[in-house]
């Protein structure tokens, strides 16, 4: 029983010093919730990951033509404008980019989603500023010594710390922040349905199944109600 206790408080102390360290030096990552129902938000993510992540990144649980299928996108776009490899087959998977047992070791994106949280996906995509002692020249607030480099400045612009340790913009991009923070929900869309894309389907189902049983049970009720009846 001792030991049950001592491995319980161990267990509630790890994760309270887990929560707290949740999203780096901030208090609480900004809250996003996916919706991979939004079909045009999921193709505009597929195109920022497309264009800025899948460089380094890949995709290796997900196929091409689950791709085509969830984002209603057409056939020719697939394999001229996505694929544009002859040998690369729709029903492949999407592996491409580097892989995690390279030098860099850029980390596969499939369930980063799910490990990490749409939340924290969301936060640190905008937590970049420019730090002169590191590598290339970026850190992050949320993933502290981050190799990841800052590719989205272009669109963010700069953002450097104050001394207070918050972020502030040194020069624009060429998105404002408004947009800047809706691009990033249509990324952290997309990779929130990379991560689960049968979440689409169990969804739309989940709903149908909690109306079938609503209707079941009243059924059940009123039969049970007509046979109390006859048993007085």
């Amino acid at each position: 029983m001792k030991r049950f206790l001592i491995l319980l408080f161990s267990l509630c102390l790890y994760m309270f010093s887990a929560g707290e360290n949740k999203c780096g030096s901030l208090e609480k990552c900004d809250y996003y919730a996916a919706d991979v129902h939004n079909t045009n938000s999921l193709q505009r993510g597929l195109g920022i990951y497309m264009n800025y992540c899948s460089t380094c990144h890949t995709l290796e649980l997900l196929r091409w033509n689950r791709l085509q299928r969830d984002l209603d996108i057409p056939e020719t776009i697939l394999l001229e404008d996505l694929i544009a490899n002859p040998n690369v087959k729709t029903a492949d998977y999407m592996t491409f980019g580097l892989p995690e047992v390279s030098a860099i070791g850029a980390p596969d994106l499939t369930l980063r989603t799910r490990v990490r949280g749409e939340d924290w996906i969301y936060t640190y995509l905008r937590t970049f500023y420019e730090d002169s002692e590191q590598l290339l020249g970026s850190n992050n607030l949320v993933y502290p010594g981050t190799s990841m480099p800052n590719v989205l400045i272009g669109l963010q612009g700069s953002q450097a710390l104050d001394k207070d340790g918050k972020i502030k913009a040194k020069s624009e991009g060429s998105l404002s922040k408004e947009e800047f923070d809706d691009s990033m929900k249509d990324l952290v869309n997309f990779l929130a349905y990379a991560s689960e894309p049968a979440r689409i389907t169990r969804e739309k189902n989940g709903i149908f199944v909690i109306l079938f049983f609503i209707i079941f049970t009243a059924v059940m009720w009123l039969l049970y109600r007509e046979y109390a009846k006859e048993m007085k």
